[in-house]
C-alpha cells in the first residue's frame, strides 16, 4: 500500500498572508504620507524667522530656524547674519565711538515672523525704521547727520542711551524733533532735555499708580542722571 502528502496550500492560510501583505503596505504608505505631511507642515509653517538688535554694539542681526508648529519646539540649530542697517555702521563709527569690545551680551528683538503669519514688530522697530529710512537714494539720517554734524553729536548719544534702556517707545519724538528744522544746537538739546524729562515724569507716574514701584524707581534714577534740574523730576523725586 502506497501513501502520498498532499502539498496544497490551504485556501484560507493564502488568503490571510495576503491581507498581512496589503496591511503592511498600507501601513508603509500611510506612514509615509504622513511624513511628507509634517514635513510640508514644518517646511512651511515651522520656519521661524526675525531680527535682533543689540544696542551697546549698534548692530543688527537675522536670526532663523525651524520648529514643531504649535508646541514651539525647536528642531534645528539657530543661524545667525549680519544684517546692520548702514546708518547704525555709519553711528557707531563716526558718532558714538565708545563702544564696548567682545560680543554683544544683550540683544532686543525687532520683528519675528512664524509660518505664514504676518510679521509681528517689537518695541527695537521704531529704532530699526528710522535707521532704515531712505528719501530718495540717500538713507535720511546719514544724509542729516552729514549736514548736522553738533545735532547728530546731540542726537545718536540720546538715541544710544535709551536704546540700552529699552525705552524705545521715546524714540518717534526724538526723531521727529530732531528733523523738525530748530538750527540751534543749544536749543535742540535744551527741547530734547525738556521733552524726555516729561516723558519719563508720565512713565514714572504710570508706573506708580499701576503699582510697579520698582520700574517707577527705576526710571526715576535714569531720569535724576540725565535731568537733574527739571523741575518736573525734581517733584517727583520728593514725592517718593
Amino acid at each position: 500500500m502506497s501513501t502520498s502528502v498532499s502539498s496544497s496550500v490551504q485556501p484560507g492560510t493564502s488568503h490571510a498572508k495576503k491581507n498581512r501583505v496589503i496591511k503592511n503596505w498600507v501601513t508603509i504608505s500611510a506612514a509615509i504620507i504622513i511624513c511628507i505631511v509634517l514635513g510640508l507642515v514644518i517646511r512651511i509653517q515651522g520656519y521661524v524667522s526675525g531680527n535682533e538688535f543689540a544696542p551697546s554694539h549698534f548692530v543688527q542681526r537675522r536670526f532663523s530656524f525651524y520648529e514643531i508648529p504649535l508646541f514651539h519646539w525647536q528642531i534645528t540649530p539657530i543661524r545667525r547674519q549680519d544684517s546692520t542697517p548702514p546708518v547704525a555702521t555709519f553711528v557707531k563709527t563716526k558718532i558714538l565711538n565708545t563702544l564696548p569690545k567682545g560680543p554683544p551680551t544683550s540683544w532686543h528683538l525687532v520683528s519675528l515672523t512664524r509660518g505664514l503669519s504676518q510679521e509681528t514688530k517689537a518695541d527695537a522697530s521704531f529704532l530699526l525704521a528710522q535707521l532704515e529710512l531712505v528719501n530718495g537714494q540717500q538713507f535720511h539720517w546719514r544724509d542729516w547727520s552729514q549736514k548736522n554734524p553738533k545735532h547728530a553729536a546731540i542726537l545718536w548719544p540720546i538715541i544710544h542711551r535709551l536704546s540700552k534702556r529699552e525705552l524705545y517707545i521715546l524714540m518717534p519724538m526724538v526723531f521727529s524733533t530732531a528733523d523738525s528744522g530748530i538750527q540751534n544746537p543749544a536749543e535742540f538739546q535744551k527741547l530734547i532735555d525738556q521733552q524726555l524729562s516729561q516723558e519719563y515724569a508720565s512713565l514714572i507716574t504710570d508706573m506708580r499708580e499701576a503699582g510697579k514701584p520698582n520700574i517707577a524707581a527705576k526710571l526715576l534714577n535714569e531720569a535724576l542722571i540725565d535731568y537733574p534740574n527739571q523741575p518736573v523730576i525734581q517733584r517727583l523725586s520728593k514725592n517718593e
